[in-house]
C-alpha cells in the first residue's frame, strides 16, 4: 500500500472528528442562541450518533459491492454537505438535519477506512496512525471553538470547503482503483450478508468486543457532547480556557495512547488472542482511574491529568478493539464484523449517552448525572473483558 490512500484517509479522519468536536464544543454557545435545554442539546448529540450508526452496517454491506474509493468519495461528499447545512441553519430544524447527514457520511469512512488497513501483524501502526486524527482533530475543534468570533456560523462552516475536496481525490489517481476493488469480498463464494452479521452475534469473544466497544463509546460520547459544559458549568472555566485545557490534555494524551496502543498491539501474536485482550482488560482500566480522577479533581493540574489518562486510554482502547475485531473474524467478514459491530456499539453506547446525561442533569444536576453515568460502564466493560481473557486461556492451562 502507498502513502497517498492512508494520507488522505488520515486527513479525512482528522476533518471528521474536527467537526464532530467543534459542533459539541460550541453547545456553550449554540444552547442559547438557538434557546436549546440540555434534554434538547443532548438530543442533538445524539441525533449525530443515531444516524451514523444505522449507516454503518449499510457501509459494511456496500463494501462488498462497490469499490472502496467510491464509496470513501461519496462518505466524505455526504458528511461536508451536512456540515454546510448546520453551520447556515437558521433553527433547530436545519441543526438536526445536518447532524443527520454528517452522521451517514462518517459512518462510511470509519467503516471503509480500517477495512483497507488490514488486520495483520503490523496493522496495529497503520490504524493508528488513522485513529491519531481522533486527538488532534478533536483538540482542533476546542481550539477552533475557543476563538472569539462574532458569527460562529463561520467557524461551523470552515470544515466545508476542505471536505468537498477531499471527496474528490478519492477518485484519483483512476490506475489504482482496479487494485483496490479486490479488497473487498463480494465473490459468489462468499457468506450471505445475513450470516456475516449473525456470526458478529454468535461468536463469543466479538459479543465481548462489542459490549466493550459499547462502554468505550457511551463514555467517550457522554464526554464528547457535556465535557465542554461541565469544565464551564462545574469547574466555572471561561469558553476559551475550557478549549485550551480540553486540546492540550487530549492531544497530549491521545497521541501517547493511540501510537502506544498500536506499537502493543503489534507485538501481540496474532493468534494470541489471550493476550490482546489481556491488553483490552488494562487499558480499560487506566480509562476508568483518569475519569475517576476527572470527577474527584478540585485543582486544575489534577483535572488535566486526569483528562490525559482518560483521553489516552479511550483513545488507545478505539485502535485496540479495531485490531481485535479484525483478528477475531475472518476477512471475508470484516465489512459486515466491523459495520455492525460500530451498530450496536453506537446504538448501546454514545446514542443515548448524551441524552442520558441531559436527561438526568435536568432533575440532579450535571455533576451528579456525570458522576453517576461516567464510572459505572467502565466498570462493567473491565470485568467482562477480563472475564473473557480468563476464559480464553483455560484451554492452555488444562
Amino acid at each position: 500500500m502507498g502513502l497517498f490512500l492512508p494520507v488522505l484517509l488520515f486527513v479525512s479522519n482528522l476533518l471528521n472528528y474536527l467537526d464532530r468536536q467543534l459542533f459539541t464544543a460550541l453547545f456553550p454557545i449554540l444552547g442559547p442562541a438557538y434557546r436549546l435545554s440540555d434534554t434538547e442539546m443532548g438530543l442533538l448529540g445524539s441525533s449525530f450518533t443515531l444516524s451514523y450508526l444505522l449507516a454503518a452496517p449499510l457501509a459494511g454491506v456496500l463494501l462488498d459491492r462497490f469499490p472502496p474509493r467510491l464509496l470513501l468519495a461519496a462518505g466524505v461528499f455526504v458528511f461536508s454537505i451536512g456540515m454546510a447545512i448546520a453551520s447556515t441553519a437558521s433553527g433547530t430544524v436545519g441543526l438536526f438535519s445536518g447532524r443527520i447527514l454528517t452522521g451517514v457520511g462518517e459512518a462510511a469512512l470509519i467503516v471503509v477506512g480500517p477495512r483497507l488497513l488490514g488486520g495483520g501483524q503490523g496493522s496495529g501502526m497503520r490504524l493508528a496512525l488513522f485513529f491519531l486524527a481522533l486527538p488532534l482533530g478533536v483538540a482542533s475543534g476546542f481550539l477552533l471553538a475557543s476563538r472569539t468570533l462574532s458569527d460562529f456560523h463561520r467557524i461551523l462552516f470552515l470544515p466545508v470547503v476542505p471536505g468537498l475536496l477531499l471527496a474528490g481525490m478519492y477518485l484519483f489517481p483512476v490506475e489504482r482503483r482496479v487494485r483496490e476493488k479486490t479488497v473487498a469480498g463480494g465473490d459468489s463464494s462468499s457468506p450471505s450478508v445475513v450470516s456475516r452479521f449473525l456470526h458478529l452475534l454468535q461468536d463469543r469473544r466479538l459479543r465481548t468486543l462489542v459490549f466493550l466497544q459499547g462502554v468505550t463509546f457511551f463514555v467517550m460520547g457522554g464526554m464528547g457532547v457535556w465535557l465542554s459544559v461541565y469544565l464551564t458549568r462545574v469547574h466555572h472555566l471561561s469558553v476559551k480556557e475550557t478549549g485550551q485545557i480540553s486540546a492540550l490534555s487530549l492531544v497530549v494524551g491521545g497521541i501517547a495512547g493511540i501510537l502506544l496502543s498500536g506499537r502493543l498491539c503489534d507485538r501481540v501474536r496474532e493468534d494470541d488472542r489471550a493476550g490482546l485482550l489481556f491488553l483490552l482488560s488494562r487499558t480499560q482500566l487506566l480509562a476508568l482511574a483518569g475519569v475517576c480522577l476527572v470527577l474527584v479533581a478540585e485543582s486544575r493540574p489534577l483535572l488535566m491529568a486526569g483528562m490525559v489518562f482518560a483521553s489516552g486510554a479511550l483513545f488507545g482502547l478505539n485502535v485496540s478493539l479495531v485490531v481485535a475485531f479484525l483478528r477475531f473474524s475472518p476477512s471475508p467478514l470484516w465489512g459486515c464484523v466491523l459495520g455492525g459491530g460500530l451498530f450496536l456499539s453506537h446504538l448501546t453506547g454514545d446514542l443515548p449517552a448524551g441524552a442520558l446525561i441531559g436527561l438526568l442533569s435536568t432533575h440532579v444536576g450535571l455533576k451528579t448525572a456525570v458522576e453517576i453515568l461516567l464510572p459505572g460502564p467502565l466498570v462493567a466493560g473491565l470485568l467482562a473483558v477480563v472475564w473473557e481473557g480468563a476464559r480464553e486461556r483455560l484451554p492452555r492451562v488444562s
